[in-house]
């Protein structure tokens, strides 16, 4: 798939350039300021499990990043080459939001956030690549 391409080493204090870059393409597309942020912190969160969860911790490995703008919308491909994700059923299944802020649990929080900004999101591990993948159609307000 072409596109934009982004890659950092998988290192926490990295994933912010990624969040930057994602936010300046889409300032330039119909997408709502909301929408805008959603989708900056939708990637640095992708971006975070990545190296928290594939990678666990280590720097030696990379994340990309592959942005698709079409006539409808958006793709973005979160890619890393780490342990693949174990429960799939988390990004299938719609996570119900936290009641109130003393249930917001200490992590866990990034699927909830992707899922929410993003109309669907798909994952497929391994050979070789891990691939979480995010689409976003356009705001019709915004066009």
């Amino acid at each position: 798939m072409d596109g934009i391409r982004l890659s950092i080493a998988s290192r926490l204090e990295l994933v912010r350039l990624l969040g930057l870059a994602v936010r300046g393409i889409c300032q330039g597309l119909p997408f709502s300021g909301e929408e805008v942020d959603a989708l900056e912190l939708a990637v640095c969160e992708a971006a975070n499990n990545a190296i928290k969860h594939a990678y666990k911790g280590k720097p030696d490995g990379s994340v990309r990043v592959n942005v698709v703008v079409n006539d409808t919308g958006l793709v973005i491909c979160v890619q890393d080459r780490g342990a693949p994700l174990e429960d799939t059923t988390k990004l299938a299944n719609e996570l119900s939001a936290p009641r109130s802020v003393n249930e917001l649990p200490e992590g866990g929080m990034g699927l909830f956030l992707i899922r929410k900004a993003v109309d669907s999101v798909g994952y497929k591990a391994g050979a070789p690549d891990n691939v979480l993948v995010m689409r976003k159609a356009f705001s019709k307000q915004s066009k």
